[in-house]
């Protein structure tokens, strides 16, 4: 059984020589290319509906020599971690999750390779089709920045595992016609060209959906040259992967009993090509914006953000000189609707380079009020003083705002600022009930932080001619004592 299940191991590896690669080549892949808009998710079913999947992934990935379409960075996302800081996750991905069922439940399949004659051929290819479908599944899913694997399905077809066996035929025939024309070594150099292109091909096979850019050499060399010194570690990551299936599958070969050698062969190999291909995905999506390349996730953030069209759109009028048309824009939607704080931020922006005082000011107001929602105080505060320096009877929205800014600012030891916010609320809001609490902060942060007396005692005096509360009272009539005495 051990060469049947070898045979079903190395099936989509049909060129002599090329297949411990076809099964490392994942692992190599730092392919170059500039991948253009690839907005569609993989498919969540590991082996479901690969057409549907790949369509959604057959976006190009660029030119070789134009790069024409740049990843767009997300403010809000973290860069990824290097994957040579992740080898124990991803060494053990293949043992998590759905990957893991995938690896049972395909190891479990193999025991019908011990059926006769041409059914054993039937369940060596329908085996090597379904691993191979959930390996490229694992890529394109790990690209797209899902550190999960994907879910289990019940199709275990994906056209891309046709044009593997395409791509091991014609790289077969590429090193044995160098080896004709120039022996022997024209086909030691074919030979070590093809393993440091393999995981460009295995990536552009994957993401990109055709046979003929992964077959261009210039493809996989200007991902390489993208990646830089990153895309060796990988390639050598990928065969210390496959070395370690190699020596796993030598000791059951040689130690191990029958029925326990054989699941281990298979159990062994199919781990080191999850693995391969899981840490060719998360190449690809560690240097996504080196490749050109937009994970899905990302891509579905950008859908997701209404503003991200409106901000572009501004930032292009800026670049191209026309700061009106995107004043204009910015004030339509700000008026018309809730926006984010990147557009407030640039409408801000645009606001203090016109002569528009009124309009900056109601703006600064609403812009401190989303701040406050998003829990963003330290950045109201600092709006507020920017505010509070051009026109010192600033308020923002709401009596209960200016109480809540006045407090953040004591704490965070902006005396002044507190002080500064509660004249204004005193003046603004005179018949509120807080107002009398307004006075109170502000006659104790006058007479004792900044030594203005007269000015405590006037707040003071006329917040207890409008004081209802008697313990409120006390404290005012005892703060304004405090402020009356003059020093000896």
């Amino acid at each position: 059984m051990l060469s049947d299940t070898a045979s079903f191991n190395a099936m989509p590896a049909l060129t002599p020589g090329l297949a411990s690669n076809i099964q490392t080549v994942p692992a190599t892949w730092r392919r170059p290319v500039p991948i253009s808009g690839l907005v569609g998710s993989p498919s969540p079913n590991c082996v479901t509906a690969r057409a549907t999947a790949q369509s959604g992934h057959i976006t190009r990935l660029g030119s070789v020599m134009e790069d024409r379409f740049r990843a767009r960075k997300v403010a809000a996302q973290a860069a990824p971690a290097p994957f040579w800081t992740r080898i124990p996750a991803i060494a053990t991905y293949p043992l998590r999750g759905s990957a893991l069922y995938a690896l049972m439940a395909l190891t479990l399949c193999s025991a019908l390779l011990v059926l006769p004659g041409i059914l054993k051929l039937v369940v060596a290819g329908v085996l090597g089709m379904a691993t191979y479908t959930y390996a490229f599944d694992i890529l394109r899913h790990t690209a797209d920045g899902q550190a999960d694997a994907p879910r289990l399905g019940y199709n275990s077809f994906d056209s891309a595992v046709l044009r593997l066996i395409l791509l091991a035929l014609a790289l077969g025939i590429v090193i044995g016609a160098a080896g004709v024309l120039a022996g022997k070594p024209g086909l030691t150099i074919a030979y070590l060209a093809v393993q440091l292109l393999l995981p460009g091909m295995m990536i552009a096979l994957a993401i990109d959906g055709s046979l003929r850019r992964a077959l261009n050499p210039a493809v996989s060399i200007d991902m390489a040259v993208r990646i830089g010194w990153p895309y060796l570690a990988a390639y050598g990551l990928l065969y210390v992967i496959q070395g370690s299936a190699t020596a796993a599958i030598f000791i059951a070969v040689k130690y191990l009993p029958p029925i326990v050698r054989e699941a281990t062969v298979v159990i062994a190999s199919i781990w080191s090509l999850f693995a391969s291909f899981h840490l060719m995905g998360y190449l690809v999506y560690q240097y996504h914006e080196e490749l050109g390349y937009v994970p899905s996730g990302d891509a579905a953030l950008e859908r997701e953000d209404p503003d991200q069209r409106l901000l572009d759109e501004a930032e292009q009028y800026l670049r191209d000189g026309h700061s009106d048309e995107a004043f204009q824009a910015l004030r339509g939607a700000v008026r018309s609707r809730a926006v984010s704080l990147a557009v407030h931020e640039l409408y801000q922006r645009l606001l203090r380079q016109h002569p528009r005082n009124d309009e900056l000011r109601e703006h600064t107001r609403q812009y401190i009020n989303r701040l406050l929602q998003e829990k963003q105080e330290r950045r109201a505060l600092a709006l507020q003083r920017e505010a509070l320096d051009g026109d010192s009877t600033f308020t923002p929205l709401t009596p209960e705002q200016a109480t809540l800014l006045a407090e953040r600012a004591k704490m965070a030891g902006q005396f002044q600022l507190a002080t500064d916010g509660l004249l204004a609320a005193i003046a603004a809001w005179p018949r509120d009930r807080m107002m009398p609490a307004w006075s109170l902060d502000a006659g104790l942060l006058l007479g004792e932080r900044f030594g203005r007396d007269e000015q405590a005692r006037a707040v003071l005096q006329n917040a207890l001619v409008q004081c209802d509360d008697d313990a409120l009272r006390a404290k005012l009539e005892a703060a304004l004592k405090a402020v009356a005495i003059q020093p000896a």
